[in-house]
């Protein structure tokens, strides 16, 4: 089946990362977001590319067709002119089983579903839709544009050919889909959010400021950010979720540091918000100051 439209469920971080570089790759690509947030997703997406464009990775021409193939809509019956379906939504069971079962019902029959679930296994996603065999897991890994990997997942019932057209898109937008078995988690996430959780007990317990920590991570291991800037970036809403549904699955080893409940509970989510566990400035690029390590 030729692909030529992209429909991406979901206008978080995670959906704008796999719409820009979708559309950077020539697929036309409509973001889906029911959500009051996601009306702004493609001007969100053209703040990306001006990061790349100040940087000359692309061109200002380049830069416009991009944009010119995303469109956002709340209207799920535009699904019906999608020839692949990526479903990035939060990893909360019953917002992905509507919205694929909502698919379901809209999409050509032909049409392979792709989910870059974190924490939500392919099997229990695929026995909540008609086209069980027609789901891939393909784990995109922000920031999606700069990452050249991502994580390839074949549920229970996955056909093969299902697996090829996620593996081809995946080559497509200059990725190696490395094939993993079936785990909540996957390897990205798992490992990061220990990472993050012992570098957030660090600050906890008072041995350095978060932006230390950030310091003595990125000089050690040569790292372009550190574990507490990635968790930032993410949302730090969004990690609890995962360490949540992790600690379900795995026992207390993934049991939350309680800064991190606490930020969130605050209001303090990242990058977002311009504070967590360093603070932001409007253009997301990290202050120099401690701003960010002191409390309100």
């Amino acid at each position: 089946m030729d692909i030529r439209r992209v429909a991406v469920l979901g206008a978080g971080r995670l959906g704008r990362g796999i719409a820009q570089a979708a559309a950077s790759k020539g697929y036309d690509v409509v973001l889906f977001s029911q959500g009051a947030g996601g009306a702004d997703a493609v001007a969100r997406i053209g703040k990306s590319l001006d990061r790349k464009l100040a940087k000359w990775g692309i061109t200002e021409s380049e830069k416009r067709l991009i944009l010119g193939r995303i469109s956002y809509t709340q209207d799920l019956r535009e699904l019906s002119k999608a020839d692949l379906l990526i479903e990035a939504t939060l990893d909360h069971m019953q917002i992905k089983k509507e919205l694929l079962q909502t698919a379901d019902q809209l999409c050509r029959p032909e049409v392979v579903f792709i989910s870059s679930s974190s924490t939500k296994r392919v099997s229990d996603l695929a026995r909540e839709i008609g086209r069980s065999d027609m789901l891939v897991g393909l784990h995109f890994i922000p920031p999606v544009p700069d990452v050249a990997v991502a994580e390839l997942v074949r549920g229970e019932r996955t056909s093969d050919q299902a697996v090829e057209v996620a593996r081809t898109f995946a080559q497509r937008l200059g990725k190696q889909a490395v094939e993993i078995e079936e785990s909540s988690g996957l390897v990205n996430p798992r490992t990061l959010v220990a990472m993050i959780n012992e570098a957030a007990y660090l600050v906890d317990e008072g041995v350095c400021q978060a932006a230390d920590v950030e310091l003595i991570l990125k000089e050690s291991w040569g790292m372009k950010q550190g574990p507490l800037e990635m968790a930032d970036r993410l949302g730090l809403d969004l990690v609890l979720n995962w360490m949540e549904q992790l600690q379900m699955t795995f026992g207390p080893r993934y049991a939350p540091c309680p800064i991190l409940r606490r930020y969130v509970r605050e209001g303090r989510l990242g990058v977002k918000t311009r504070l967590g566990f360093l603070a932001y400035t409007e253009d997301d690029a990290v202050l120099t100051n401690d701003e960010g390590d002191k409390e309100d």
